[in-house]
């Protein structure tokens, strides 16, 4: 079973401790990355038994469902023990209501990913390259969902779509809060497909010039122009001496 989101920002976190009283304790570090994320722009969602549902807003406004939407956020975290991976989870959140501020129901999806994974992810973020769609996948586990298990012990199942565009949490016991991640995938679109409009075919990549390399030929082309200028503008200079000269000889000899 899987959820499929799309970024839509995305921050890198970086935590300090100053070191503690003994001086051979290093300054403790801890760094993240945290994706507000959005449903896919499909029919995919996810309805909770709270009465929340994660959905995109064209189709939850269709449905009258506009209202009920739920925000989600996926931290990521780079593993430092193999423990780590064990707590990949999906939670719910409630919401939260104080006196100066207020904050809505929320899911998170909390995962852990090996430093070397982590550190291109970073990299990635860095250079505003974010993966057009991410793929959370859960444990098969017969209590988390299955084919038709008894109806109490269903806490994440499939909804009543063939397609399996539906899925839905029972989240209201608070044991059913948080469900294991088994996987998470990242997709990136380096290189979208284009469309013929009339015929909706593929159509072939055009090259495409890196911006340094288009500096480079803006100003190749400037300075050719200039030069050009020059010789026209001795040209025009040349052009008008003949024609004095022509003119003088022919008031000469006349």
């Amino acid at each position: 079973m899987w959820i499929h989101v799309r970024p839509a920002s995305a921050n890198l976190l970086l935590e300090l401790e100053r070191p503690s009283e003994n001086a051979s304790d290093p300054a403790k570090r801890k760094e993240y990355i945290s994706f507000h994320v959005l449903p896919t722009a499909e029919a995919d969602h996810l309805d909770l038994d709270t009465g929340e549902i994660f959905q995109d807003y064209n189709y939850a406004r269709i449905h009258n469902k506009n209202d009920k939407l739920i925000g989600a956020r996926l931290i990521v975290e780079p593993a430092l023990t193999d423990e780590d991976y064990k707590r990949n989870r999906m939670r719910y959140s409630d919401a939260v209501q104080g006196e100066f501020e207020s904050v809505p129901a929320t899911i998170f999806f909390g995962v852990y990913v090996e430093p070397a994974t982590f550190r291109e992810l970073v990299d990635n973020v860095k250079n505003g390259l974010l993966p057009e769609t991410i793929t959370i996948g859960f444990e098969r586990d017969p209590l988390y969902w299955s084919v038709n298990p008894p109806k109490d012990e269903r806490i994440l199942e499939y909804g009543w779509e063939p397609d399996g565009s539906g899925v839905v949490w029972h989240n209201k016991e608070r044991e059913n809060r948080a469900i294991p991640i088994e996987n998470v995938k990242f997709d990136y679109a380096v290189l979208k497909p284009r469309h013929d409009e009339a015929t909706n075919r593929l159509l072939p990549r055009l090259p495409e010039i890196v911006p340094a390399r288009m500096n480079e030929q803006i100003a190749s082309i400037q300075n050719m122009l200039v030069e050009m200028s020059k010789h026209l503008r001795w040209a025009a200079v040349g052009i008008i001496v003949l024609a004095v000269i022509v003119a003088l000889w022919m008031v000469k000899h006349t």
